[in-house]
């Protein structure tokens, strides 16, 4: 009987230290995994970290900050610098538009819309390409670079510098001289090169408003191609934000920007 008792006593102990093993490989098989687990977080936190886009900066309250936040969420960029588009083309649009029509486009800006109502039997070529680069959106988003009190507000750069065009040029005649040739609300193309003379020059994609008494009195060098015939205000609201009449650049106080331009054929004769 003592030998059996002191088997069971054997017995007993080789069970207990069996399970002390057992709990310890356990407590060291949990403290690795968490060790694991750890060293994971902080690696995909340091990625995190490294990886992530940049917040962007607040845009301020402010009256070109307002127009910032209208711009972004009509998908143009908050830059003013930024290139809108990398439109080219190597020629001059075929035509593509009724002679003996009338059509309208709808210039949707940051503050508002206005409409240029266009008659392509007085210039075909101008409004042809117009009409070609507004259902492309070639305009959609462009600022207008040059807003000069009491004179123009022009537009139709995608670079936003007043140097950059469609890829294309071409020449078409100017009104007719007449006093004036350019009334309040005309638009005609700007030329690319100064100075101005008598003499027809090229033309692409840049085009203004005339927005006051000096535009009124340019001489007829530019290509007149419509008139606003609705929304003059929202013309004169973005002129009031514009440079001094003083100003050669023209670069404006604020800056807004076209939306989209929506072409329609109104009238065919």
């Amino acid at each position: 009987m003592p030998s059996e008792k002191r088997a069971r006593q054997r017995a007993a102990r080789r069970a207990r230290l069996e399970a002390m093993a057992r709990r310890q490989r356990r407590r060291r098989q949990v403290r690795s995994s968490i060790i694991v687990l750890v060293i994971a977080a902080v690696v995909v936190g340091s990625v995190y970290l490294l990886t992530r886009p940049k917040s962007k900066p607040a845009i301020p309250d402010t009256a070109q900050g307002r127009l910032e936040r209208i711009w972004v969420r009509n998908g143009c960029p908050q830059q003013v610098t930024a290139t809108v588009n990398h439109q080219h083309y190597s020629s001059v649009p075929p035509t593509t538009i009724s002679t003996t029509a009338t059509y309208e486009a709808t210039v949707r800006t940051d503050i508002g819309s206005f409409v240029i109502t266009m008659h392509p039997d007085q210039a075909p070529i101008a409004v042809n390409s117009f009409v070609f680069l507004a259902k492309r959106g070639f305009y959609n988003c462009n600022i207008f670079h040059r807003v000069i009190k009491g004179f123009v507000d022009q537009t139709g750069d995608p670079t936003g510098t007043g140097r950059g065009g469609p890829g294309y040029e071409f020449t078409e005649a100017g009104p007719a001289k007449a006093s004036p040739q350019y009334p309040l609300g005309a638009v005609a193309l700007a030329n690319s090169d100064s100075p101005a003379t008598t003499e027809p020059k090229t033309n692409g994609s840049q085009w203004f408003v005339v927005a006051g008494p000096q535009g009124e009195s340019l001489p007829p060098d530019y290509v007149l191609f419509g008139q606003v015939t609705s929304g003059m205000k929202v013309v004169e609201a973005i002129n009031a934000n514009g440079a001094p009449a003083s100003s050669q650049a023209g670069r404006p106080a604020v800056v807004h920007r076209i939306l989209s331009i929506k072409i329609k054929e109104v009238a065919s004769s």
